[in-house]
């Protein structure tokens, strides 16, 4: 099954195993839970068959929320864009103070062909200064034309920046109401059961969405090009930024980075193991709760509470491990059962 909806997917998973949490999970959930839908009367998935409709609803209600739901349900499993782009503009537009936004816009452009990726990622910069995810599209221009000066001035800038966020959990919060609602049907808000299914869609729709484009930051990382004068020192501590992420599968793309670029016997190498073992378990632990379940049943009720008030998915799981009487840490006697979830 390939996701779409991103022009250049973070990295190819051996789907369905290989998920990282519930961001890509997810994305493969999504798809899949739509076959426990009613069908409709030509055959077709319900969810499929109305998506247009919903987002002509999600568009005419006009909030920054709404046409932010829009875009991802307009864009997802689409290989081109069919103006998904211009209502998350929209969007921006009615929230220009919403990091959350301004990256899913950054996003979206870069799959339409008329837009200028630089203009939404110099907004986001403005909007969250301290983020380095601004600055991956800059990275991925100059390693595509191989101008060193420009990949190691943007990989300082990513070093020095404070966190490494894609807005998961704020997207999913925002947008699964929205859908629940114009979903709904009779008098009332939407139920519990309502805003459950519609949050475990937009949690696939969102993470197919917000995927960084990481492969320039690896590309220029490895091999002959840490031999390049400072460039080792600078991949060092650009790992370190993408280390501070908002969702599990970045923090562990940015501890696997840091693995290859300390040596594993020093210093620095032992404590990123003694990090990596931690983040292995706890992904192994948040994969066993029922916010990774593939069956709907299990799904706990109040995701969106919990995401809107946790910014991270790393601190949404905790939330869950506290539900569950799971301890935050791996006791000493822990040991995986699991392959690394990523590489």
């Amino acid at each position: 099954m390939k996701l779409t909806g991103v022009a250049d997917p973070l990295v190819h998973w051996n789907a369905p195993r290989l998920a990282a949490g519930a961001f890509v999970q997810f994305a493969l959930l999504a798809l899949s839970a739509h076959a426990g839908h009613d069908k409709s009367a030509s055959g077709r998935d319900q969810p499929e068959a109305d998506r247009p409709a919903v987002i002509e609803r999600l568009s005419a209600r006009g909030t920054a929320d709404s046409l932010a739901a829009a875009a991802v349900l307009k864009q997802f499993g689409a290989e081109t864009d069919a103006g998904s782009y211009a209502l998350v503009a929209r969007a921006v537009e009615l929230a220009p103070g919403r990091g959350d936004l301004a990256w899913l816009a950054v996003r979206l452009c870069n799959i339409a062909a008329d837009c200028d990726p630089v203009l939404p990622e110099q907004h986001l910069h403005a909007v969250d200064p301290g983020n380095g995810v601004a600055l991956l599209g800059a990275l991925t221009r100059a390693q595509a034309k191989n101008d060193a000066g420009a990949i190691d001035s943007t990989l300082a800038a990513i070093g020095h920046s404070e966190r490494f966020y894609v807005y998961f959990d704020p997207l999913v919060a925002a947008t699964a109401p929205e859908l629940a609602r114009v979903r709904h049907r009779g008098p009332g808000p939407p139920s519990r059961k309502e805003l459950s299914r519609a949050t475990v869609e937009m949690i696939g729709v969102i993470a197919a969405s917000v995927l960084p484009p990481l492969q320039a930051s690896s590309s220029s990382c490895k091999g002959m090009a840490l031999q390049l004068e400072g460039r080792l020192e600078r991949c060092q501590q650009a790992a370190r930024a993408f280390e501070h992420a908002d969702t599990f599968i970045v923090e562990g793309l940015g501890l696997s980075l840091q693995q290859r670029l300390w040596p594993v016997d020093s210093a620095e190498g032992r404590a990123i193991t003694a990090k990596r073992r931690v983040f292995q378990y706890r992904l192994e632990e948040y994969s066993r709760l029922g916010i990774s379940a593939s069956n709907f049943a299990e799904f706990p009720t109040d995701v969106v509470d919990v995401f809107r008030t946790h910014e991270r998915e790393q601190d949404a799981a905790l939330v869950y491990f506290a539900k569950a009487g799971i301890p935050a840490d791996p006791p000493a006697s822990w040991a995986s059962t699991m392959l690394p979830r990523v590489p």
